[in-house]
């Protein structure tokens, strides 16, 4: 919003509504302060983009551990077995995922419950240890991302939610640069009690616990409540996010937002965007080493191979961030244009013969571009919609469609399709291509919307922009496109 001279801020004006802690009493900003900026903020990213590498790293590992031996002890080469360790993980991903308050305290918590279920998994012997192992994982794993997108909710302007969310969502794509080459030593240990998959969870699992410690101490609040600002600066941060018109920090829930949320078809759209965007994950993230290993290469090479997924994953995620953060409306284009190359690159493994390797390779590596689709759906959950509560049930609904994508993905590659998985490849191309159709018909539908508010209410003020205020309630939000 443009820079007002003088802002008087009435008593508790910017406390949460049921917050004891008022941030300020009746203070007048001298007219010589700017509003801050996003520059300014010593927010929460740089902890949200490593807490996120880490849980990548702890859930993805499955796939590389898979070629040194995971399968063969546990017992998991026939049917649909490794599938079902992979998916179940998503079934405790929407056991777990309910709207989350008190974020400052909920994440070094979460990540200290994941850290030592990592560190039980070298004690899984059987198929069932291992189910139960994962289910946990995903229900302990499962408030992180919901919590992410409320803190960059609480943090940025819309305009910057998509390339803030981009960034913590590509450390993803970092972990997978990383963590082959750490896998590629610990596989060369031999001898011992315990095989290299086992040394692989141990590692990642210790260093998940050391950061959950760090994370209690650093990882800060909303920005009424957060450490290192003067009650002043806490004042023009929330000034920065007026504008947005979706309100502040409340930790009342209020059961008419989430009505008003659920009875939405902004709510099921991108629901649906959600899950279709996250299929490609189950090819990616699943079964990528086991991919390659079919396609010829040794464990070691398939570890490898794994680096450019991780690479380009960084890439089209910042990229598709950038776009949404200089490309005014332009979001759900992305969408569908992040669509195209999954579609191409999915026909590229499924069509061409085994002797034209290195396209087949292409191709599933072109499948990486649902990422820049997914990022989206993540950004849209916390900027299209406006209310506290009902955007916690936003998040969990995206994110719970992000689990029902990473269920559907795996059983569609049953051992038995081995090496190829054809049928995998073509169940990605349909969805994809439906993705595409989705997003331009959600577009159409809500650019109508901001059109029907404008003629109706005029142009948007920011009156209201701190209230908790749903979109439907508040005539001022508009929905970015």
């Amino acid at each position: 919003m443009p820079y007002d001279p003088k802002i008087t801020v009435k008593h508790g004006e910017y406390a949460p509504q049921d917050n004891k802690d008022r941030v300020h009493d009746d203070v007048e900003l001298p007219s010589d302060r700017p509003i801050l900026d996003e520059k300014d903020s010593r927010d929460s990213l740089w902890q949200m983009c490593f807490t996120y590498a880490l849980q990548y790293y702890d859930k993805a590992l499955l796939s590389q551990a898979a070629i040194f031996g995971l399968r063969d002890d546990l017992g998991l080469e026939d049917g649909l077995r490794y599938s079902w360790v992979s998916l179940i993980f998503y079934f405790g991903y929407m056991a777990g995922c309910y709207p989350t308050y008190s974020i400052r305290v909920v994440c070094p918590i979460i990540c200290f419950l994941w850290a030592v279920v990592v560190l039980c998994t070298p004690a899984c012997t059987s198929y069932a240890g291992i189910l139960v192992n994962r289910f946990m994982l995903g229900v302990i794993e499962s408030g992180v991302s919901p919590s992410f997108m409320l803190c960059t909710g609480m943090w940025y302007t819309h305009s910057e939610q998509v390339l803030r969310s981009s960034l913590w969502y590509s450390f993803s794509g970092g972990s997978n640069i990383v963590s082959p080459l750490i896998n590629y030593g610990l596989g060369h240990i031999t001898g011992g009690s315990m095989h290299p998959w086992q040394y692989m969870y141990l590692i990642a699992g210790l260093a998940t616990l050391l950061w959950a410690v760090a994370l209690w101490f650093i990882f800060p609040d909303s920005p009424q409540v957060a450490k290192g600002f003067t009650v002043e600066e806490r004042i023009l941060l929330l000034e920065r996010v007026r504008s947005n018109n979706a309100g502040s920090e409340n930790r009342n829930f209020k059961w008419y937002q989430m009505r008003e949320a659920l009875f939405s078809y902004h709510f099921w759209c991108i629901f649906l965007l959600s899950t279709l965007s996250s299929i490609g994950s189950g090819a990616v993230t699943t079964f990528g080493s086991i991919v390659f290993k079919g396609m010829g290469f040794s464990m070691f090479q398939s570890l490898l191979l794994n680096m450019p997924i991780g690479a380009l994953a960084f890439i089209c995620v910042l990229g598709s961030g950038y776009i949404g953060r200089n490309v005014p409306n332009s979001r759900l284009h992305v969408v569908s244009g992040a669509c195209v190359p999954v579609i191409i690159g999915s026909c590229l493994v499924w069509r061409l013969p085994d002797s034209q390797r290195a396209a087949r390779i292409i191709g599933f590596y072109l499948i990486n571009f649902f990422s820049s689709a997914w990022v989206q759906c993540i950004a849209m959950g916390t900027s299209n919609v406006a209310g506290h509560t009902k955007k916690t049930i936003m998040a969990a609904g995206t994110f719970i469609g992000y689990s029902l994508g990473n269920i559907i993905g795996p059983l569609t590659f049953d051992a038995k399709d081995a090496p190829r998985y054809d049928p995998g490849f073509q169940a990605t191309v349909i969805c994809f291509g439906i993705c595409f159709v989705l997003a331009q018909v959600f577009r159409v539908l809500i650019r109508a919307q901001n059109k029907r508010r404008d003629r109706q209410y005029g142009v948007p003020t920011s009156e209201h922009g701190l209230e908790d205020l749903t979109d439907g309630m508040n005539k001022s939000f508009r929905y970015p496109l």
